[in-house]
């Protein structure tokens, strides 16, 4: 007679490990620190004026796409009121599309709040005409910044260089901060 027991058990196991997993995953999140909301989004917009200088140099060619590194900084001005600096990764494709990806410390203020913030960004550009969109989202801040969540869609212009750029630009911004409490 065929009996079904090793597989009865190894079934039991495995919603006994699941279950396990479950109740670490959800205990584990209670530890967590929360931020609440502190009202309704705040809607966000401004300009920017980003500076562009190699990161290493010279770009490097890996297959048909070239690939570079920049050290960001600029002013920023609106809702968000200060300075970043980071570093951004470009793929420059064969078709001149660039795909794009970074991450800056902004240090300034957002809507009279003063702290530091992180941003990380991706987008798209185009290399023969310069226009990128890029997609911000905020976090991790420090002073009156901590908890702040900020979703922030921008488009500009990178063009001719600006004194001690290799290239610069100038955009806009808009989209919302939410502040906790």
């Amino acid at each position: 007679m065929k009996t079904y027991y090793g597989l009865n058990q190894n079934r039991f196991l495995s919603h006994l490990r699941t279950s396990f997993c479950a109740l670490a995953i959800a205990g584990a999140s209670l530890t967590l620190p929360r931020a609440e909301a502190g009202g309704p989004p705040l809607p966000a917009s401004g300009e920017f004026f980003p500076c562009f200088n190699f990161a290493t140099y010279p770009p490097r060619q890996v297959g048909e796409n070239l690939i570079i590194t920049f050290n960001v900084s600029g002013p920023a001005t609106g809702t968000f009121t200060g300075s970043s600096t980071g570093t951004e990764l470009d793929v420059v494709h064969p078709n001149g599309s660039i795909s794009l990806h970074g991450t800056l410390l902004f240090t300034g203020s957002i809507n009279g709040r003063s702290g530091t913030l992180l941003l990380s960004y991706e987008g798209i550009g185009n290399a023969v005409t310069g226009h990128e969109t890029l997609r911000f989202v905020a976090r991790e801040g420090t002073g009156d910044l901590a908890g702040i969540y900020a979703n922030v869609t921008a488009e500009g212009d990178v063009g001719a260089p600006e004194p001690g750029c290799y290239a610069s630009g100038a955009g806009t911004y808009t989209g919302q901060v939410v502040f906790a409490r």
